[in-house]
């Protein structure tokens, strides 16, 4: 099922016509319709409405995991709704692998995460956004069609830790470590890939015609069965 079938059934499950939807969650008929039946990907600010005013799982309305329904009643109090942040996903497949081409800049959706976890963390909203694995060579950390939450700020390299970086005209997952003489190891989790040893030609500010780019630090994983 697509996102656009759930939103059919959720109209269903609450006994209300198109319009009556669409009124109570902010939007016009005829750009609802566009949800419903030409594939058009809502809005992060319209998914949002959605999910707060009729208390629908996240979860379920993104992916159709888990249950439909968050609680029994049909709407939340305003402080519930300034607990979820939109973070938008992007149709961009980040190679663990053999290497995908970043392809495409505009959201695909959302996913919702508390604004707790994103303050605990120290992340920014505005600084995140959810791609996708390809390939198993960061396996067992990292699987085949995971979703991670890539931090687009955190571009300083930390020993150990998990970064997508665009490399050789691809975009690869890799753990980070340095070596001497400004030289760094991308590493994957899984023994039969190869490590990728970069020298300081490689490193150079991708502005200045550089082949390496770190596009952000990853922050969190959402593995889907």
């Amino acid at each position: 099922m697509s996102v656009s079938d759930r939103l059919r059934e959720l109209i269903s499950s609450n006994n209300m016509t198109i319009k009556d939807f669409s009124a109570l969650i902010g939007v016009s008929k005829s750009t609802f319709e566009k949800y419903l039946f030409e594939g058009r990907a809502p809005s992060a600010e319209v998914l949002l409405a959605i999910i707060t005013k009729l208390g629908v799982s996240s979860d379920w309305l993104l992916t159709g995991s888990g249950e439909m329904r968050l609680q029994k009643r049909s709407s939340i109090t305003p402080q519930e709704h300034e607990a979820f942040v939109p973070i938008p996903r992007f149709d961009v497949e980040a190679s663990a692998g053999t290497g995908s081409l970043v392809a495409g800049e505009e959201p695909l959706g959302v996913y919702t995460f508390r604004k707790s976890w994103l303050d605990r963390r120290a992340l920014k909203q505005e600084n995140l956004a959810v791609i996708t694995v390809k390939g198993d060579s960061m396996e067992p950390d990292l699987f085949d069609g995971d979703r991670i939450v890539i931090d687009r700020s955190h571009t300083q390299l930390d020993d150990g830790s998990i970064y997508a970086v665009h490399f050789s005209d691809g975009l690869f997952v890799k753990r980070i470590q340095r070596l001497p003489g400004d030289r760094i190891l991308l590493i994957s989790s899984n023994s039969r890939y190869s490590q990728i040893n970069l020298d300081r030609t490689d490193l150079v500010n991708d502005l200045d015609g550089g082949s390496f780019k770190i596009v952000g630090r990853v922050v969190a994983s959402m593995h889907e069965w």
